[in-house]
């Protein structure tokens, strides 16, 4: 009756510790990918226009050009580009 016990033991522990395992690291992915994905997409669409600011001159056209830009996708006017430019940078 003991050995009975162990060995129902063992195959729960054999069949069942693998299943726990697969749950719990499954469980444990980092929460913040997605959202990280999110900055990511959004940083990569303000490269071009960010890259445009930083080069162009103060009062220019190229930088009227890139703050338009990023006003575009954005989707507001009157973001603060040196800032938000250094950031995507």
């Amino acid at each position: 009756m003991n050995v009975e016990n162990l060995v129902r033991s063992g195959v729960i522990l054999v069949v069942g510790l693998p299943i726990t395992l697969g749950v719990a690291v499954s469980g444990l992915k980092d929460p913040t990918s997605q959202s990280d994905r999110a900055v990511a997409e959004a940083k990569a669409d303000l490269v071009d226009a960010c890259l445009d600011f930083a080069v162009s001159k103060a009062d220019s056209k190229l930088e009227r050009q890139a703050q338009d830009k990023i006003d575009r996708i954005l989707g507001a006017d009157g973001a603060d580009y040196k800032a938000l430019c250094n950031y995507v940078l």
